[in-house]
């Protein structure tokens, strides 16, 4: 306890230190970084499946783009993207291009969302946006992995941080590619960040996600210590890394013990500063186990460092349980989705008759609240605005069919037998999901 009370008392006096950057100059700075490809204001649709054969290739994957419109997402003639496209080299089996690693930003600075997307272990693709939308002929190869868009050192131009590759003998060294990007890919400056655990007990660091946890303008690094179990990274811990103009980010404290899991940032009380969400629905500990004091979300507040638990026990939730073990809180995802200014939280559930739903929480001023909570059927989730309403739309999966909601409206529904990818791509159609 002494420890974790150590850590918020210096992360508050950093806080104290980061300048007087409010919430209009931080917003201000940041880039766009909306799956707007085409420039023409409606966030695009982005819905893939790893798990596809592309020319006759087992999990070659793709990606297949539904351009925005003031009705939401546009079924017909889809951009459909695979790496047999971008022009260097035929997809291998099992390179899942368009997976979890995907992630979307103004890279070039020319006012449209380009697309960064993983292919294999190592090796990241740049599909740049144009007037009309996604163009595999121009893409862009870099190597790495597990890219997280944002704007580390507050000039308003997309940055990225990126993984090592496979075999890299620097496991815990990430490098910070600090924009505008040249179409071959190349950054203004490349900065080697070492993120090398100093407790002894986690070997391997993962940069999670990226958000103005301080409030300052720059985005800063939020960073999982993990443990290895099956030689897969497992979150037993969380440090904050402190964006700077120079793109260096500087150390911060770790955050308070017990806060980890899968992570994202959003401003959910509208004061200026991105929130951490962790979502923690189960552990794997050598063997697969629900958390010490049960399957959470929490919520840090980067303003105040207080915290907000949501569980399967908290009242007015829109489901009600008894929910299936390591369920409840999975892949949380952020956006506002009532256009209130105040980011909302949804995740995934799953009660013991097997329903599958999607929980959305709203943000407010006092922070998340199961106040005008709703939830609707479906497993994975994204928050995006598609239909140019100034409110994200609520996009969820439902074994292989997706789901577009505006509010309480359904605004479409299909699977990857409406897209009509072409030849060459086939597959159970299952693993069609939102990506983003």
């Amino acid at each position: 306890m002494k420890r974790a009370l150590g850590a918020v008392a210096v992360l508050l006096l950093l806080l104290s230190a980061c300048g007087s950057g409010g919430p209009a100059e931080g917003r201000a700075r940041h880039p766009g970084v909306r799956s707007d490809f085409d420039g023409d204001g409606y966030g695009d649709l982005v819905v893939g499946d790893t798990t596809a054969t592309v020319h006759g290739k087992y999990a070659a994957g793709y990606v297949a783009v539904l351009r925005g419109s003031a009705h939401g997402p546009r079924i017909k003639k889809p951009q459909v993207v695979t790496q047999d496209d971008l022009g260097f080299g035929k997809a291998g089996q099992g390179g899942a291009f368009g997976g979890a690693g995907t992630v979307t930003a103004d890279l070039d600075g020319d006012g449209r969302a380009d697309l960064v997307t993983q292919a294999g272990r190592d090796t990241l693709f740049v599909v740049w946006g144009s007037e009309k939308g996604l163009s595999g002929a121009a893409a862009a190869r870099m190597t790495g992995s597990a890219p997280l868009a944002g704007n580390v050192d507050g000039d308003g131009h997309a940055d990225l941080v990126v993984g090592p590759a496979q075999g890299d003998s620097e496991v815990n060294t990430v490098r910070v590619l600090l924009g505008p990007f040249s179409r071959e890919g190349t950054p203004r400056r490349t900065v080697s960040l070492d993120l090398r655990p100093s407790d002894p007990r986690y070997p391997v660091a993962v940069p999670s996600a990226l958000g103005d946890v301080t409030g300052d303008g720059k985005d800063d690094l939020v960073v999982s210590w993990s443990i290895l179990a099956d030689y897969a990274p497992v979150p037993r811990a969380t440090v904050l890394y402190r964006g700077t103009a120079d793109g260096r980010l500087v150390k911060g404290p770790r955050l308070p013990d017990g806060f980890y899991g899968s992570l994202v940032t959003a401003d959910i009380n509208h004061d200026g500063h991105d929130d951490v969400v962790a979502g923690l629905s189960c552990e794997m500990l050598g063997d697969v186990s629900i958390p010490v004091g049960g399957s959470r979300l929490t919520v840090l507040y980067g303003g105040t460092m207080k915290t907000t638990r949501i569980t399967a026990d908290t009242p007015g939730l829109p489901v009600e349980g008894p929910f299936s073990p390591c369920t409840f809180g999975g892949g949380p995802v952020v956006g506002d989705a009532d256009g209130d200014g105040y980011a909302d939280v949804a995740f995934s559930a799953e009660t013991r008759a097997g329903q599958r739903q999607v929980v959305l929480l709203r943000g407010s001023a006092a922070g998340l609240t199961t106040e005008g909570a709703r939830a609707v059927p479906g497993g994975f989730a994204v928050l995006l605005d598609t239909d140019g309403g100034k409110a994200a739309n609520l996009v969820v999966d439902d074994h292989g069919e997706i789901r577009v909601w505006r509010g309480e409206s359904q605004l479409l529904a299909f699977t990857a037998a409406d897209l009509h990818l072409g030849p060459g791509i086939s597959g159970s159609g299952h693993g069609l999901s939102p990506v983003g």
